[in-house]
C-alpha cells in the first residue's frame, strides 16, 4: 500500500479555492522546489482527489462585490415595479 501524500501547504489551498490553478501550481514549485511537471501533476491528483464544489447562494456573493450590487439593483426595481402597480 503505498503512502499517503503530503497535503497541499495552506497558501496553495487558498490559491485553488480561489480557482488560481496556475498561481498555485507556480506556488507549489517555489514552496517545494518541484519541477512545473511535478507541482502540476500533484496540483491535478489534488483536484481529483477533491473536486471543488460549485458556489451556490450567499457564497456567490461573498465572492463577488458585483454580484451583491446586481441582486441589490434587482430587489430594489422589484420593489419600484410593486409600488408603481399598487399606485
Amino acid at each position: 500500500m503505498p503512502a499517503a501524500e503530503p497535503t497541499l501547504p495552506q497558501d496553495v489551498l487558498l490559491a485553488l479555492r480561489q480557482d488560481r490553478r496556475a498561481d498555485a501550481i507556480e506556488l507549489l514549485q517555489r514552496l517545494q522546489g518541484l519541477s512545473a511537471a511535478e507541482a502540476e501533476a500533484r496540483i491535478d491528483r489534488y483536484l481529483e482527489e477533491n473536486p471543488p464544489v460549485p458556489l451556490r447562494g450567499p457564497g456567490i456573493l461573498a465572492s463577488s462585490r458585483f454580484n451583491a450590487l446586481i441582486w441589490l439593483a434587482l430587489i430594489a426595481m422589484m420593489g419600484l415595479v410593486y409600488l408603481l402597480l399598487i399606485g
